[in-house]
């Protein structure tokens, strides 16, 4: 591993957690689409086929609807009720935000950076399909791939093709809701064998993808109403583009925005940092959660627009 990016993990990451981040396999998860089918039947459905060739299915203990296999993506893409859109394929992590975010039927929310369409389609089964789904990208090709998986799940959203960066100031204080999924550096997955995201880290890059991260973290707490939720994520560890973009945020917005605890449960997790290379940070911060290895590493923070 790059000598400065594993100096920079030790000073962010619990001692036990910097142990685990020699790349390993994580086990393959799925979500259960309840827009397609009854999650019961489906898990019945998965159970049968999976115990007949000798494959587990093991239940997630902080998400009803997700499970863990021994299975490989290929043989769950054989499976007819994948086909269905009954259950997708996706990293219990990336899980995270949109149960975070907690969209209810009826109200009106936005996915800010949406491709390739898993919280946007998990958001939408949240919403049982009732109230209003904005799902933006800016990347016209992720705009198709968005469109395809949620066509397959049934979930129901209007896809548009925009920079988020700019959609706030056009679409001012409109949605209860808002999760804004960052592009990120990916230092969270390195440790589970990404070697694309290994070769491709940079301090440069971290810095650059940071400005962006601010833009769109701005647009979003300006397309959020009063009172209304935000939730921020990444799967990277980097504080640039973690806790510094909510240091900005905060700056910037001063007594509009507060930072909440999380309540939902989560897998293992630390508190954001407070402190990093010297600077002190607004203590609200330590309020977001850093998931840490073996799963993906993400990063996610809750905001309150304030009344």
């Amino acid at each position: 591993m790059n000598p400065l990016l594993l100096e920079r993990l030790r000073a962010i990451l619990p001692a036990e957690s910097c142990e685990l981040l020699k790349p390993r396999p994580t086990p393959i998860s799925l979500r259960l689409n309840p827009l397609r089918a009854p999650p019961n039947e489906t898990l019945a459905a998965l159970r049968a086929a999976l115990g007949a060739a000798g494959h587990t299915l093991n239940p997630v203990t902080w998400f009803a609807l997700a499970f863990t296999t021994s299975a490989t993506v290929r043989t769950l893409q054989e499976l007819p009720q994948h086909a269905a859109g009954a259950f997708h394929i996706q990293s219990l992590s990336s899980m995270i935000p949109a149960l975070v975010l907690d969209t209810q039927p009826g109200e009106m929310a936005l996915d800010l950076c949406a491709a390739p369409g898993s919280k946007t389609s998990q958001i939408a089964a949240m919403m049982s399909n009732r109230g209003q789904l904005i799902a933006i990208d800016s990347s016209r090709p992720r705009c198709y791939r968005l469109r395809e998986v949620l066509r397959v799940l049934g979930a129901q959203a209007e896809c548009l093709c925009a920079h988020g960066e700019r959609w706030g100031r056009g679409h001012p204080m409109q949605f209860d809701r808002v999760l804004v999924d960052v592009p990120c550096s990916g230092e969270g997955r390195i440790h589970v064998g990404d070697s694309a995201a290994l070769a491709d880290w940079s301090l440069t890059k971290v810095r650059r993808l940071a400005s962006l991260q601010k833009s769109l973290m701005h647009s979003a707490i300006d397309a959020l109403r009063p009172g209304g939720t935000l939730v921020y994520s990444t799967c990277t560890f980097a504080p640039e583009e973690n806790e510094l973009v909510l240091q900005r945020a905060l700056d910037r917005y001063k007594d509009r925005i507060a930072i909440t605890p999380i309540t939902h449960a989560l897998p293992p997790s630390c508190p954001a940092v407070t402190n990093w290379l010297g600077h002190e940070l607004h203590p609200a911060i330590a309020n977001a959660r850093r998931i840490l290895p073996p799963l993906e590493g993400f990063f996610v923070a809750a905001l309150r627009k304030r009344q």
